[in-house]
């Protein structure tokens, strides 16, 4: 898949979905793409031994990780190919005082919008819910900023 790195360079990764969304991640990152939307970068979690603390400290934009839920004990959307999470540092993941990856904490302040962040109403939040997605930015109970997921 191709994206534009922080350098401000095409670049190409690889992401490993759900084959029912294939055609609308595609679409959505081609999107992100003519946006210049930045990515950090895009390796499959095999990199990581499949480890999604060291993937997201790494700030990798990544999809399948069979996985359960972060501080749960459910499966996560990942584990069906059907979730997405892009630059965790940029996007953390927070839950009380828990933020992830740690490094992400320098992301906390949401209304100071730099490269790679993702903020309600932005080209990144547009392209994934008007295919059907939902953004954990949204959610009430806790943020999940990297994060996008479709349940189908």
């Amino acid at each position: 898949m191709s994206y534009v790195g922080f350098d401000g360079k095409p670049a190409t990764g690889e992401l490993v979905v759900a084959a029912e969304i294939v055609e609308d991640v595609g679409e959505t990152f081609r999107e992100l793409y003519e946006a210049r939307f930045l990515v950090r970068k895009m390796i499959t979690i095999e990199a990581y031994g499949g480890d999604d603390d060291a993937s997201m400290a790494d700030d990798n934009t990544s999809a399948f990780n069979c996985r359960q839920t972060a501080g749960g004990s459910g499966w996560s959307q990942h584990s069906y190919g059907t979730a997405i999470d892009i630059n965790p540092r940029e996007n953390p993941y927070v839950r009380g005082d828990v933020v992830l990856p740690p490094r992400g904490t320098d992301y906390l302040d949401r209304a100071d919008v730099r490269p790679g962040m993702i903020v309600d109403g932005d080209v990144v939040v547009r392209a994934f819910t008007s295919r059907g997605f939902e953004w954990g930015g949204a959610w009430t109970s806790l943020k999940d900023y990297q994060h996008v997921e479709v349940s189908r």
